[in-house]
């Protein structure tokens, strides 16, 4: 089935949506702010010319805001969710979690992940895919199991062709070999059949002042984190906020170094070492 076919598909009757009145709006708010990404993980800019709509179960657009530029995290939506105690026609309660509807241009629509409203007064983020998923579960792990976008499968048949590689496309697998999976490699936007054409960290200074500087190679049009762990012996990964210049105050939670999909070149990061810490080890991911 083509893409066409598939979003066709996936209809949803938005004439019959009732658009929520800016007038009936509370001064309460939940902002979500947002990443919306094409099926080669990639961050769609304005010129994709799409809507992000929250909707209620009943129908309702409590929220509509169009797909914009990213920003230098990545994030190119915001939606402003209308807040009341109790959810009405018009709002939105804390804890509800409402439908994400993404509207293209010519009016076809897709249903994405759900959106969970906070509290009023602050901000959520959230990652979407624009996209039909497959989902796949680890031949060596079954409790391990991904979703990918079910066009990249039909994509990478040909390079499996061309490389050698026989059977069904496996994310978990690690075809050239370089320690990074096939699905990392995807997301990264590097070549899973290319051991020299991998996300890793090039270089990293540890001066005696904080911040220390990290470098590594992106891609263009591609999001990136750092995830951080005091050992390597039993390794607890969690997300280590990062400062784009060194004498910036404000840490973000992930860095997209150009919006430009031709784009590839050395980005440099920085990052706060756990105080206190006698060694700390970082990796640079794909978000």
């Amino acid at each position: 089935m083509n893409g066409k076919k598939k979003l066709a598909a996936l209809l949803l009757p938005l004439a019959a949506m009732h658009v929520a009145a800016a007038a009936n709006f509370p001064t309460g708010t939940h902002l979500i702010k947002g990443t919306l990404k094409d099926w080669q993980n990639k961050v769609l800019t304005s010129s994709a010319a799409v809507t992000v709509q929250a909707v209620s179960t009943n129908g309702t657009v409590l929220a509509s805001t169009t797909v914009a530029d990213p920003l230098a995290d990545g994030y190119n939506f915001l939606l402003q969710i209308p807040l009341s105690s109790t959810a009405t026609d018009f709002t939105a309660a804390v804890g509800d979690r409402l439908n994400c509807v993404v509207v293209q241009e010519s009016g076809l629509s897709l249903a994405v992940d759900p959106l969970d409203v906070g509290e009023a007064n602050t901000v959520s983020t959230v990652s979407l895919a624009f996209v039909h998923m497959q989902s796949f579960t680890s031949t060596n792990d079954p409790t391990q199991t991904v979703s990918v976008p079910a066009e990249y499968v039909d994509t990478i048949a040909p390079w499996m062709e061309a490389y050698g590689f026989e059977g069904e496309y496996d994310p978990f697998a690690d075809y050239d070999g370089d320690g990074a999976s096939n699905y990392f490699e995807y997301r990264a936007g590097t070549n899973p059949f290319d051991a020299t054409d991998k996300l890793a960290i090039t270089a990293y200074d540890a001066p005696d002042h904080a911040p220390h500087p990290l470098r590594f190679e992106y891609v263009g049009g591609h999001v990136y984190g750092v995830a951080t762990t005091l050992s390597l012996t039993n390794p607890q990964w969690a997300a280590q906020p990062v400062k784009e210049s060194e004498t910036e105050k404000a840490e973000h939670e992930q860095v997209m170094p150009s919006a430009d999909e031709d784009d590839v070149g050395v980005a440099t990061i920085y990052v706060v070492p756990a105080e206190g810490a006698t060694s700390q080890f970082f990796r640079v991911e794909a978000k």
